[in-house]
């Protein structure tokens, strides 16, 4: 009886631990053959908390980019996407834009983790569904035919992109809606330079020291 009780708890509590199921916020980091995908939770309780979201990079000196599919709102449902100033998506690329977060969601959803490591050659991950067969980097497989959903963490961040949603049809191209405004920071940080100095030249002292006690 006990045994089938606790059976049952981690069945429930695997269910609750479905990552990257429809609905929740996906944040992506690649660099070079190395593609990192994080469930960053339900983008519903995300934005109830505010329109400030902070998140850290896993991958150093990487492109970052943020997304999500919600299967209402519209005949197309409404999708929704990392970006800069302002932006608009294209309508008749909101079907090559679902069927591309049908794929790496899938990808990432099968490793049953928060966070995912591919390859960027994997023919399922972002860059190869979003990037490379949807037009170029940043353009959510042409959803964004104008780029910039991508931000780069090039000496580690942090990085300032707005998070847009769309309710598209395939005959309008619309506006990206404000929803939030995200900071990336990075997670690998690596050590200033004057700290190393500062570092070395303590070291130096010590030995200085060391010989005169000798």
């Amino acid at each position: 009886m006990l045994l089938a009780a606790t059976m049952l708890l981690l069945g429930v509590n695997g269910q609750a631990m479905a990552y990257f199921s429809n609905g929740d916020l996906i944040q992506v980091v690649y660099s070079g053959a190395t593609e990192i995908a994080t469930d960053e939770g339900s983008l519903a309780t995300l934005l109830a908390g505010g329109t400030t979201l902070n998140f850290s990079s896993p991958l150093a000196n990487a492109n970052v980019a943020y997304f999500d599919y919600i299967t209402t709102g519209g005949a197309l449902g409404t999708m929704w996407t990392s970006g800069g100033a302002s932006q608009t998506g294209k309508g008749g690329s909101a079907g090559a834009f679902i069927t591309a977060y049908n794929s790496a969601a899938g990808l990432y959803f099968n490793a049953g983790t928060q966070q995912v490591t591919v390859a960027t050659s994997n023919p399922s991950s972002y860059y190869a569904t979003m990037d490379s067969n949807g037009g170029g980097v940043g353009q959510m497989a042409g959803f964004i035919p104008a780029g910039g959903s991508e931000a780069s963490l090039v000496n580690n961040g942090p990085v300032q992109q707005t998070l847009y949603s769309y309710v598209p049809t395939s005959r309008t191209n619309p506006t990206g809606v404000f929803a939030a405004t995200i900071n990336t920071g990075n997670t690998a940080t690596p050590v200033p330079p004057s700290i190393l100095l500062m570092g070395s030249g303590l070291l130096g002292l010590a030995g200085i020291g060391r010989k005169k006690t000798v």
